[in-house]
């Protein structure tokens, strides 16, 4: 009979195959978080892809209300009639490429804003950084909206389109449509004339000085002003733009109502008395008649339509006098609908919207666009805690609350909808209920059962109506279904959605120190800088797109051509040019045989520059901030060194279109 000897394993072999079995699992473990992160990392750019197109098609549903332009801002100490006073200025310096702090960031998280005059001023980093550094909305609105009851008031609700705003009287203007404007001469300063029509202003460019017209039915009408004058700065010459200039014409002050006549304005007092003044642009002058806010409590008064409420200065929320809807202003020989533009600054490109109309058929559970929500308290990247939304709120039992990490305004009313089904009781249902973690919403209503405790979610929703907070007005027993409404709220990884939008029109200069919706023309005759075939722009023009309607230019043998209604992108200079420092287009791009401008054959090179494009940027940091204790110089050059570093690590989706409002040039 035959045996096989079998032989196994030997110990050494079992060893060897474990270590090789190890080495292996060690590797796959090694290389898995990579790929994790790839994963998130995808992900993160296909949500971003997501809210910046879910942007962009809201706005197109609002193409008629878009601003003229959003600006870069910063803060500095100015000195105005002999004071130094904070002033928040339009940048033309500052492009959207620029995502640093705008100063230097002190160990407590403040930039420090210096006063030669007297106290420095502190701004919390986060409102002076990344995108924060372009907020300026200019121009926001149209036509008055209809008229419909909101809460117990009656009018024309707005919600302005980038809430929350910054909520300061002095930031936040309203006005009309551009008035007529007429020009006289040989004036003598301080010269009174005959009343203007309502919808004209009368300028003498020579003094310099303007009138508007009073109102004899009114104690005083306001005016926004805005213009540009030539300086001398360091013995060059600089074009320094005046924007939002506030005065009143006030009866039996500057309008005598018994001989119709009103007293001028001057503009050199109106820029503060600069020493450097040289003389006023010429044709740069803006004026706008401004409505005029009343309390929430006041009646409109059926016979003047420039009136408005603000029912909640944080969110943005406008009430316009219902009269505004039908009334027509006088412009030339006709008459057109009364408009109201606002400018303001938007308090936190880094707070999410989210709008949504809740559900009528099933018990509403909604998914927001972001998940990992941040909950008050939460450590954030810079290791300090989050303080919530930091935006006042009504809590409705009769005051204000900041921290709140979640606010849902109801955009049918305008009133923000509370926690909880009775806001003085804390043991009372939810309204709605937050998975922080997941990223969704989930609504009370009739369609749920019947609450048994004050974590489940209740059968209605009550809003606290805008007003005065410590008389809080409800709407109780609510149903959500069918109703429009706005979350607000940030994410994790500090995420922010921007919009960035050229000038609507931007004007000429001779001098290529350029301010804001300004160009300059290559070699323009008498001031000769740059090349001839490039048009000039500031920093804060860099990725924009512009159309321009017509160019008239020479090529090769001198022979005239004239370019018309061409698109270009905005780049910044390459090393060589003669005006480094700015933006520019090249209409060699088009016709590669230009060799410069004609000014000869109709006065005039170029016309009708404007901003064809909008942008809806999206942007997120997964990297932690990192600091350094200590406010000396090594410290404060160390911390900016790792903010530096910091910001380099930013990733952001831009979806781009081609809206625009209007044509005014």
């Amino acid at each position: 009979m035959m045996s096989r000897n079998r032989r196994g394993f030997s110990l050494v072999e079992i060893l060897v195959t474990l270590v090789i079995l190890a080495v292996g699992v060690l590797t796959l473990m090694r290389g898995f978080p990579i790929v994790l992160r790839g994963l998130g990392v995808t992900n993160d750019y296909t949500v971003a892809q997501i809210l910046a197109r879910r942007e962009i098609d809201r706005l197109k549903g609002v193409a008629d209300d878009l601003p003229e332009q959003i600006l870069p801002v910063s803060y500095q100490f100015q000195l105005i009639n002999g004071n130094w006073t904070l002033v928040i200025f339009s940048d033309p310096n500052v492009a959207a490429g620029d995502l640093g702090a705008g100063g230097n960031i002190l160990e407590d998280g403040n930039i420090e804003i210096v006063n030669p005059g007297g106290s420095n001023t502190l701004i919390y980093w986060r409102y002076y950084n990344d995108a924060n550094r372009i907020r300026r909305v200019v121009g926001e609105g149209g036509r008055i909206p209809a008229p419909r009851p909101v809460g117990n008031d009656f009018g024309s609700l707005r919600v302005l389109q980038f809430g929350p705003v910054v909520n300061d009287p002095n930031l936040l203007l309203v006005y009309s449509s551009d008035m007529e404007e007429r020009d006289i001469r040989g004036t003598s300063p301080g010269e009174a004339i005959r009343n203007p029509r309502p919808w004209q202003f009368v300028i003498d460019d020579e003094v310099p000085q303007v009138w508007m017209p009073g109102d004899g039915n009114r104690v005083e009408v306001w005016y926004r002003l805005s213009f540009s004058y030539w300086a001398n700065v360091s013995g060059n010459l600089r074009r320094i733009d005046v924007v939002d200039v506030v005065v009143p014409v006030r009866t039996g002050v500057e309008y005598d109502a018994v001989n119709n006549e009103v007293t001028p304005f001057d503009l050199i007092q109106l820029a503060g008395n600069p020493p450097n003044w040289i003389e006023f642009d010429f044709g740069s002058l803006r004026v706008n008649r401004l409505f005029d806010p009343i309390p929430t409590v006041q009646p409109f008064d059926p016979n003047y339509p420039y009136e408005y409420k603000v029912l909640n200065g944080e969110l943005g929320l406008l009430l316009f006098n219902p009269a505004g809807y039908n009334f027509r202003e006088r412009r030339g020989r006709g008459q057109v609908p009364l408009q109201a533009h606002v400018n303001y600054d938007v308090y936190n490109w880094h707070i999410i919207r989210d709008d949504l109309r809740i559900d009528r058929t099933r018990p509403p559970i909604h998914k927001l666009t972001l998940r990992r929500l941040k909950a008050f308290n939460d450590l954030l990247n810079d290791n300090r805690r989050y303080p919530g939304l930091e935006v006042p709120v009504p809590d409705g039992n009769g005051g204000v609350v900041t921290d709140r990490d979640i606010v849902v305004l109801d955009l049918d009313t305008g009133g923000i909808v509370a926690p909880r089904v009775d806001p003085s009781d804390p043991n009372s249902p939810l309204c709605y209920k937050v998975d922080y973690l997941r990223g969704t919403l989930s609504f009370a209503s009739p369609l749920r059962p019947a609450p048994n405790s004050a974590e489940d979610l209740a059968r209605s929703v009550t809003i606290i109506l805008p007003g005065d907070p410590a008389n809080p007005v409800l709407l109780q027993n609510v149903d959500p279904g069918g109703r429009n409404f706005r979350v607000l709220y940030q994410a994790h990884n500090d995420w922010a959605l921007q919009i960035l939008k050229a000038s609507q029109n931007y004007r000429i200069a001779y001098d290529p120190a350029l301010g804001v919706g300004q160009y300059y023309i290559g070699q323009t005759p008498g001031n000769p800088f740059g090349l001839p075939t490039r048009i000039y722009f500031p920093r804060a023009d860099i990725g924009n797109k512009v159309s321009v309607r017509e160019v008239w230019y020479t090529v090769f043998g001198g022979t005239v051509r004239a370019m018309r209604d061409q698109d270009f992108l905005v780049r910044p200079v390459p090393a060589g040019d003669p005006l480094p420092g700015l933006a520019y287009i090249d209409i060699r791009e088009v016709d590669a045989a230009a060799t410069g401008f004609d000014w000869n054959t109709n006065g005039y090179a170029v016309r009708g520059v404007s901003g064809s494009s909008l942008k809806a940027r999206a942007m997120w940091n997964t990297e932690a901030k990192q600091d350094v204790p200590g406010n000396g110089a090594q410290q404060i050059q160390e911390r900016m060194d790792l903010h530096r570093l910091w910001t380099s690590a930013w990733r952001f989706v831009e979806v781009e279109t081609y809206l625009t409002r209007r044509d005014e040039n």
